[in-house]
């Protein structure tokens, strides 16, 4: 089934994941135009629901549409995506694509695949909703027919564990056997997997690629969970390329030869902050904006963080079409709202009817970059005359929607949209009765807002709706806001210098190569 040198595969999985280092470098580099990568999770089988769609990341599958860094969405193995109303779409495949086992990747085997994720993934059949058509119109065309407007269609088609495209037929066959499925090819992408088991992935080049002959004549992927672990691997020549390396390392990394921290571009998230507007000092919102104020973005990006976030300009990515740039700065109007809302300097201490002004910070330790973060917003706040105490929770929303830890301002790392779509998200963390809704933020305008997202179409009047969220959350209803904007990142040796980090996950595609 594989050509795969396992014994080796596996002592280097060994190897690094104690973090070791025993020096098989030089073996893995005699075995030239090999891709080898090191990832913190591990892909447990070729299941296309339950573990598949991970292999979108690695040159294997493939979507109809494709998330660009500037936050278009554009056409992968479709040739296009046109809308006819605001509930039909007609999708055009491209022509010659085909699966690495050679079938013919036309209309009938899309709407298979289409059919298959349906039927068998939740999130895909509450994506796409009941009322959701796909009606074969054409040699190579689609007609989709939503019943309901449906804005996001498009990101849904990029979204990789929605709606990959798939060999049905030969996944139907293999029933719950899905260690058949490797070097079966039932995939469209450059690299087809070969060998599949607990500690890494073996996949070769797929000739008969339809953008062309794939750069590399393979890709090793192994899992290793341990993040010291990978950057050993890199260091000691045994991968290429580490993902999600410690952005707290740079300096380190900065200093250590063989090893390059390269950033890509800025993600669709970052650290966020979100108000306890329920109970405490943030129910006030002079309070809420003058704590927005006081926040040096720019310091914290690029001091406490070494240049590897970005300073927000707003709650979202500014490349994205519907961000707004409303943040600010500004240390002399925080304290003029805290003035005029009766919180007057005392000393060093903000006061009021004898009470002093304090909040309380909530991070939790799987995101040990809050700390730093935090620490310095702790400073800020301080400066301002505002006290400030931090406490870490095993499970943050736990904690803050369960009444049993007393909170102000709980940091996270979330996205605030995915593959461009953000309605699900503003519907989750804004609305009233949003599942992860953590401070009681209850805005009645904001309710309607997400409600008309949802359903508008038309580019130029959604983007006005979403810039009117962004808004309200700053110049009058302050709820939840970026405190940094994350970068993609991945640590890389010398030969791989000029490797980009991927958005939405894409770190392998047909052209990636080392540096010429």
């Amino acid at each position: 089934m594989t050509s795969a040198p396992k014994g080796i595969a596996s002592t280097l999985a060994l190897t690094i994941g104690l973090g070791l280092g025993l020096g098989l470098g030089s073996a893995a580099a005699a075995q030239d135009s090999i891709l080898r990568m090191a990832t913190s999770f591990a892909i447990e089988s070729m299941d296309p629901v339950s573990e598949g769609f991970w292999l979108q990341e690695f040159g294997s599958g493939e979507l109809m549409m494709r998330y660009e860094p500037d936050g278009s969405i554009v056409p992968w193995l479709a040739e296009s995506l046109e809308t006819v109303d605001d509930t039909t779409w007609v999708l055009t495949i491209r022509d010659g694509v085909t699966f690495q086992n050679g079938k013919p990747m036309d209309v009938a085997a899309v709407l298979a695949a289409f059919d298959y994720h349906r039927q068998n993934n939740a999130g895909t059949a509450a994506a796409l909703g009941e009322a959701l058509t796909f009606e074969e119109t054409g040699p190579r065309e689609i007609t989709i027919r939503t019943g309901t407007p449906l804005p996001e269609l498009p990101s849904i088609l990029a979204h990789e564990s929605r709606l990959m495209v798939i060999d049905v037929e030969t996944v139907l066959a293999a029933g719950d056997d899905y260690e058949s499925l490797e070097g079966a090819g039932i995939h469209t992408g450059p690299y087809k997997v070969m060998d599949l088991d607990s500690q890494r992935m073996i996949s070769e080049a797929y000739a008969g690629y339809w953008q062309g002959t794939p750069a590399m004549d393979g890709l090793e992927l192994y899992f290793v969970s341990d993040e010291n672990a990978r950057t050993l691997a890199v260091q000691n020549g045994e991968v290429d390329i580490a993902l999600y390396p410690p952005v707290a390392a740079k300096p380190v990394f900065d200093a250590t030869p063989g090893v390059n921290l390269v950033l890509g571009p800025l993600s669709s998230g970052g650290f966020l902050g979100y108000m306890n507007v329920s109970d405490g000092p943030l129910t006030e919102v002079p309070v809420r904006q003058a704590v927005m104020k006081a926040i040096n973005y720019e310091e914290i990006a690029e001091t406490i963080f070494h240049g590897t976030k970005a300073a927000p300009t707003g709650l979202y990515n500014p490349d994205l079409a519907f961000a707004v740039e409303n943040y600010e700065y500004d240390t002399e109007e925080a304290a003029a709202l805290l003035d005029a809302a009766g919180w007057v300097l005392e000393g060093s201490q903000r006061m009021r009817d004898g009470e002093a002004l304090a909040i309380t910070m909530l991070i939790y330790p799987q995101q040990p970059d809050l700390i730093p973060m935090t620490g310095a917003m702790q400073v800020y706040f301080n400066e301002l005359g505002i006290a400030s105490d931090i406490v870490s929770v095993d499970d943050l929303t736990e904690a803050t929607m369960s009444g049993t830890v007393e909170w102000d301002l709980a940091l996270a790392s979330n996205g605030t949209s995915s593959v461009g779509a953000v309605a699900g998200i503003l519907q989750r963390y804004l609305i009233t009765s949003g599942s992860d809704n953590y401070g009681g933020y209850s805005n009645a305008e904001i309710d309607a807002l997400v409600d008309e997202i949802y359903v508008t179409v038309d580019p130029e009047a959604r983007n006005a709706l979403i810039a009117r969220v962004q808004e309200i959350l700053v110049e009058e209803d302050p709820y939840m806001f970026t405190v940094t904007q994350h970068r993609e990142r991945a640590l890389v040796s010398d030969a791989w210098i000029t490797y980009e980090p991927a958005v939405a996950w894409n770190h392998v595609k047909f052209d990636t190569a080392p540096a010429e």
